[in-house]
């Protein structure tokens, strides 16, 4: 018996051969293999081949056969690209899958061929004064690149003073949602944020931790945006409180609490129907100046401490987030500003700011210190 050829060129072969023996020999091939991706460039080739009456029998059968979701998404990007809408529908609704959702909505952004409009209605450094759900209304839609901040760390610090963390995570919806309204198409949403815990009441009430990062991420998917990454940032320990003092002197299980050395950079794109290259092709041959770059998703990075704020961003946590993320001339926005350090460090890079506080006397450092700034309230 003649043995089949089963690499991945051969397989890509037969589906340029649009032909009733390469029909038979890809079926051939994919009852006999049990590797997964062999599988899915099989029936990627099935896909490329002329004879729909075949190809529907294929999928009528496999698709709904318990096979690995992987060759499930090649059998409905076959349907969506030989018009098979009928049979599409049928593996959509027999699935509901978000990854199909997602290559439907994507498929039919490319038929549309609709064009983005660039709003650049932005030319120079922006502080918006008060709270930012309501001043980032005054930002016409489409006119961010970037949006990064750190927000206020619940009830952790004298300026974040909420009744509830109900309260709390309520606000940080209202200022995601307007910070989608006004941020590109498929551009990137970047919060800076760790856990938190209150102080205790009295010696006979439990501290409470609050588990900020894992909340903001349903946030981020109510208002709008999907997960891309997430980038640790570590600081050296000498630079946090120490939490090990109980636990170093009694030995006592159950005591154990390690110091908190990391906080999270949660990284989100804004919803949209097409892939991330259409948003850098805008820029033509830009490459950014990058001497040195971080090949992991940890960053090692110190606190920074100012006399006008106790929380400040560190600058090279700044510039990382700005090369990364973004293009010379951009519009980035940070939507809690403090004392303004984002804005600064954008200026310094070539990026136009848009900066919102709510603080009258931050926002008094800004407008001091960074007289290039329009003011709005």
């Amino acid at each position: 018996m003649k043995k089949l050829n089963t690499s991945i060129e051969y397989i890509k072969s037969l589906g340029k051969n649009k032909s009733e023996k390469s029909f038979d020999e890809l079926l051939q091939l994919f009852y006999s293999t049990k590797e997964i991706d062999l599988k899915r460039e099989i029936v990627s080739s099935i896909g490329r081949q002329n004879d729909i009456d075949k190809i529907i029998t294929f999928i009528n059968k496999e698709g709904f056969n318990n096979n690995p979701m992987e060759l499930i998404y090649q059998m409905y990007r076959t349907c969506l690209y030989k018009n098979l809408f009928e049979l599409g529908e049928k593996i959509r609704a027999a699935y509901n899958n978000e990854i199909i959702e997602k290559m439907k909505s994507y498929y039919e952004y490319r038929q549309r061929r609709t064009s983005r409009k660039k709003n650049k209605l932005i030319y120079k450094p922006l502080l918006l004064i008060g709270d930012s759900a309501e001043t980032l209304k005054k930002i016409p839609q489409n006119s961010i690149q970037l949006v990064f901040t750190s927000p206020p760390y619940y009830n952790a610090r004298e300026y974040s003073n909420y009744h509830s963390y109900k309260e709390y995570l309520e606000k940080m919806k209202e200022v995601f949602s307007a910070c989608n309204e006004i941020l590109e198409e498929g551009r990137f949403f970047i919060v800076n944020i760790s856990p938190v815990i209150t102080k205790r009441a009295g010696r006979e009430f439990e501290s409470v931790r609050y588990p900020i990062p894992y909340d903001f991420h349903k946030i981020f998917e109510e208002t709008g945006f999907y997960f891309i990454d997430e980038i640790i940032w570590i600081k050296p320990e000498y630079s946090v409180p120490n939490r090990m003092g109980g636990y170093q002197q009694t030995k006592k299980p159950l005591s154990y609490k390690p110091n908190c050395i990391t906080e999270t950079i949660m990284v989100y794109r804004k919803n949209c129907n097409f892939l991330l290259d259409k948003n850098i092709n805008d820029y033509k041959n830009f490459i950014a100046d990058d001497d040195e770059t971080d090949m992991t998703n940890c960053w090692y990075i110190s606190p920074k401490s100012d006399k006008n704020h106790p929380a400040v961003f560190p600058e090279e946590l700044c510039q990382k987030i700005i090369k990364y993320y973004s293009y010379e001339n951009d519009v980035v926005l940070d939507p809690f500003a403090g004392s303004g350090t984002f804005g600064r460090v954008a200026r310094k890079m070539k990026r136009i700011p848009v900066v919102c506080e709510i603080n009258e006397d931050y926002a008094k450092i800004i407008e001091g210190s960074e007289n290039y700034y329009e003011v709005r309230r």
